[in-house]
């Protein structure tokens, strides 16, 4: 549980919220907060997506598998967390693992720290390089300020680098110019609906320039174990933020924003021991204890940019920003600094080319501190990332709005990775406004994260099972060990976007990638024994005696330790099929139905793909209906496939196939008037009570994600 503190502060908060709305009831409402429109996907059409090649174009002209979430989608959604908002978008696999945490992955290899998928928040990269993933739990940021989620599937190293490998999510806030004024924003309910508050001031000044302040509150409760106990995995996360964007003459942008924040979550771990006295519901879980944990993250970031518009249509950018982050796990302490520098340009070049260039560099300090849990090791802990890269790329129109073509190149050096070329080629053929055909080739790379690399870990303890056997210690190998390396990926695409009618739209996305040296399990493995087990005659390690005894094997008992190596291993193919389709039956109802199929080839039943489950199909039904401009009303159904690879950590229940699942979300809201919206939100009617996900990058507690019912009341004036 949270301290008491921590509960009067958000109690505070909370009455603070309150008193703000009820002290301006009659106050006039704010007609400058911009939300993104309600369009159609056929208007978004001719909306600028600026994240599949670093420069504002029409979704009708981009030669990439691309879908814009909208401000309007994400609050008629009735979601309270970005990766619920990724889920609007098709082919994107989401699943919770918890209350406070969520797997998040584009076209396959999905675990809490999905490594081939990178998210931006204003083009800043939120991709961890510790684990090789995104915190999500920590980037809790108010739906309210996004403009808008541009998805991008599929490979994008040329405009963004390694890691860009599946796909890229630019996530955009609101200008500060677009929410002037006040605004609270308060929910609460069950399970992850709790309670939650957000106040914001923005003001516009007289030059032009705008800023707001927000600080913004989120409380959730602990979900259940499987066989409905009761889990520790409450959460809550406190953060305060600021942008200022100030426009300087006609052609020079500069924009300012930062954030700081502290998140709490239970996050209680499946520790291995031979101890059974200390088993936790072995014949669930098999030999681990249970050690309650309250994981502490604190940080903030801070970014600048400066746009200018240059002769002839072009323009030059530059953006640099600095992050501090302080984790606790249970297995250690992350203490990072990161500084980002970026800079493009871009310029005509005669009257067919679109030229653009630029680099970056990114530099993480990481400081290591192991914890007392002794399930992770570590032979590095004090460690510097540094990433380089160049890029250039030029978009040539061979025929004026009708046939056009893409490519360059990003070179890049990465501190685990080396130097690689990730080079992009694409077409685009628009034979009539109606309809647009493109096809892209690529090649990126994964580069390794500093966990990849240098730090180990005991997965399991598997006690002796009857007369002449002996207990077994499993150790997982730091890459290092066997030289891990980039994973290099080559990707094929095609696509077909076509406004068949004023109220029926399609996209269909066909692809093929081929992975080589994917991280995984490599062939053979290593045997030791401890000083009890010398009889054996396998080599005797003081290292396995004293791992063994730290997990609780008994003084003079003998026992092994088997030394799995991980490394470039894997060669895997994934092909896929991803279809997002709108339509208008009338003026006040708006259909959207998504569907996307994957096969992936990994080796039989894909069981050395160390990270990285995903379903082989998924599907939802939108429907938005406006019964009257003020009332609406929006049902979600969504279907998403089983998981066919079991864990090796969670004994019988890890050797469980997870099944298919429907869920259903309903969501109900009146506009009382010009200020106040109300609404009441009905998410995962249909739950079955059932995982969604393993735990996969560390032993946490499986927990069932729960029904959420929640009331919320937005309100925004002057």
């Amino acid at each position: 549980m949270f301290a008491g503190t921590n509960m009067d502060k958000f109690s505070t908060r909370c009455a603070i919220l309150a008193c703000m709305l009820a002290a301006v009831p009659h106050a006039v409402a704010s007609a400058a907060e911009e939300t993104w429109p309600e369009l159609s996907l056929g208007d978004l059409m001719k909306v600028g997506v600026e994240s599949a090649s670093r420069k504002s174009q029409s979704l009708s002209n981009t030669a990439a598998a691309a879908f814009v979430i909208s401000a309007a989608d994400i609050k008629r959604s009735g979601v309270l967390s970005i990766p619920e908002a990724l889920r609007l978008a098709p082919g994107v696999e989401v699943a919770k693992l918890s209350n406070n945490k969520w797997a998040v992955s584009i076209r396959g290899f999905n675990g809490r720290m999905a490594n081939k998928l990178l998210v931006l928040v204003d083009g800043r990269s939120i991709y961890n390089s510790l684990y090789g993933g995104v915190i999500w739990e920590v980037e809790n940021m108010p739906l309210e300020e996004i403009s808008r989620i541009e998805v991008i599937r599929g490979s994008a190293g040329l405009a963004w680098g390694s890691n860009a490998v599946n796909g890229v999510v630019n996530i955009i806030t609101k200008r500060a110019q677009d929410t002037a004024g006040w605004l609270v924003d308060g929910h609460v309910g069950t399970s992850t609906g709790k309670a939650g508050g957000t106040l914001r001031y923005g003001s516009k000044m007289e030059d032009g320039s705008a800023f707001r302040v927000t600080l913004n509150e989120q409380r959730r409760d602990g979900g259940k174990e499987v066989g409905g106990k009761d889990a520790q995995d409450q959460f809550n996360d406190t953060s305060l933020s600021f942008r200022y964007d100030k426009p300087d003459g006609v052609d020079t942008r500069w924009l300012f924003s930062g954030r700081i924040f502290e998140a709490q979550s239970g996050d209680p771990w499946l520790i291995p021991t031979f101890d059974s006295a200390a088993y936790y519901n072995p014949a669930q879980y098999g030999a681990v204890r249970l050690y309650p944990f309250v994981s502490k993250k604190t940080g903030g970031d801070l970014l600048g940019r400066f746009e200018q518009s240059t002769d002839g249509g072009g323009e030059v950018r530059i953006q640099t920003y600095a992050e501090k982050f302080m984790g606790k796990v249970p297995g250690a302490d992350d203490d990072r600094t990161t500084l980002d520098f970026d800079a493009q340009h871009r310029f005509p070049f005669g009257d067919a080319h679109d030229i653009v260039w630029g680099g970056n560099y990114r530099q993480s300090k990481h400081r290591e501190i192991l914890g007392s849990t002794g399930f992770l090791t570590s032979s590095q802990t004090d460690v510097t990332v540094s990433l380089a890269s160049l890029f250039a790329q030029d978009e040539w129109t061979i025929v004026q709005h009708i046939f056009n073509m893409q490519a360059g190149v990003r070179i890049e050096n990465q501190t685990y990775g080396g130097t690689t070329p990730q080079p992009s080629v694409r077409a685009l053929w628009t034979p009539n406004e109606q309809h647009s055909f493109w096809f892209a080739w690529s090649k990126t790379v994964r580069s390794p994260s500093m966990v990849d690399r240098t730090m180990g870990a005991y997965p399991a303890a598997l006690p002796a099972t009857g007369p002449g056997t002996l207990p077994v210690l499993l150790y997982a190998n730091a890459g290092e060990q066997s030289g891990f390396g980039n994973e290099k990926v080559r990707t094929l695409e095609a696509g077909h976007r076509a406004q068949w009618s004023p109220s029926f739209y399609s996209d269909l996305t066909a692809y093929v990638s081929h992975y080589d040296g994917v991280f995984g399990i490599l062939p053979g493995s290593t045997m030791t024994a401890n000083s009890a087990a010398a009889f054996t005659g396998l080599p005797v390690d003081p290292a396995c005696t004293a791992a063994m005894a730290n997990f609780g094997l008994a003084a003079g008992t003998p026992g092994l330790c088997q030394t799995l190596e991980r490394g470039n291993i894997l060669s895997v193919r994934t092909r896929g099929l991803e279809l997002s389709t709108e339509w208008s039956p009338m003026s006040d109802w708006r259909l959207q139905i998504n569907a996307s199929r994957m096969w992936l080839d990994g080796g039989s039943d894909n069981t050395s793909v160390v990270y990285g489950n995903s379903p082989k199909y998924q599907g939802s039904v939108r429907s938005s209906y406006n019964f009257t401009p003020d009332r609406h009303f929006d049902l979600w159904l969504r279907r998403i496939g089983g998981l066919t690879t079991t864990s090796t950590i969670y004994g019988a229940l890890g050797a469980t196939p997870i099944s298919a699942r429907t869920e259903l979300d309903l969501r109900f809201a009146e506009q009382v008037n010009e200020s106040l919206e109300l609404s009441l939100t009905l998410q995962n009617l249909l739950s079955r009570q059932q995982l969604q996900f393993y735990p996969d990058y560390m032993p946490s507690l499986p927990v069932v994600p729960q029904r959420t019912i929640y009331l919320k009341a937005l309100w925004h004036g002057r």
